[in-house]
Order: structure tokens, then sequence, then C-alpha cells
């Protein structure tokens, strides 16, 4: 095993964010085969993401599976509005680009480096292994 995988299997597990209460959430579940699952929610405004991530020098970089990104959802918009023109004025969905900032990890803790918006909530503190 090399030393990348026995940091990915000592992370493994459900983080939540010390900001958590009354209908606001931030959790980040890391798997040991590199994928993780972030889910969040203000009430109403709620959703989950999945892609994989790495880590590197004591901090962990996040890559969103392509249909969680800006690019492919603009495309799929655009291709909607190909078939029919009523579909231009429809948004798209923001998801938190997780690639943009990389978390610290700390002993049963990690935390984003910088703020993650998500659209519904920004999300910046520490999450607690549980």
């Amino acid at each position: 095993m090399s030393f990348n995988q026995s940091k990915i299997a000592e992370l493994q597990g459900t983080y939540y964010s010390v900001e958590n209460g009354f209908e606001r959430w931030s959790i980040m579940e890391l798997s040991e085969n590199g994928i993780f699952i972030y889910k969040y929610g203000l009430s109403a405004c709620q959703a989950e993401i999945t892609g994989t991530y790495s880590i590197e020098n004591n901090r962990i970089r996040f890559k969103n599976d392509k249909e969680f990104t800006k690019e492919y959802l603009e495309s799929e918009r655009e291709s909607l509005v190909k078939l029919d023109s009523t579909f231009a004025g429809i948004e798209i969905p923001i998801y938190p680009d997780l690639s943009l900032t990389e978390w610290k990890i700390k002993k049963n803790s990690i935390k984003p480096i910088s703020e993650i918006d998500s659209g519904c909530i920004t999300e910046k503190g520490k999450h607690i292994k549980r």
C-alpha cells in the first residue's frame, strides 16, 4: 500500500461541519477508494455532489464528477435549447466547484482553506469526523 493509499484509508469516514444547525448542514463523506460525496443544504436548497479526491502535502484536493461542472451543465442546457427554444431562459443549477480550494487535514477533522459557495450556503468551517 502506497503512502497516499494509506492516508486515504486513514481519512475515510463522514465529516460534519461545526456550523451545522437547524435546517443547515454540510457533510463530507470520504471513501477509501478516493471517492467523495458532499452533501449540503439550507432548508429546501440542498444538493449532493460526487467526485474524486487525492491527498498531497497534508491537504485534500477534490474534483467534481463531470455532471457537477458548470461547463457540462451549460452544454446540456444548450442542447435542450437546440431542441426546444422555450428552454432558452432556464437557469442551470449552481454546484460548488470543489477543485477551487484545498482542504487542510487535521487530527479528526478537515477544513476548507477558503470559502465554498454553493449558492445557498457559504461553508468555511471545520468538519469533524464522527
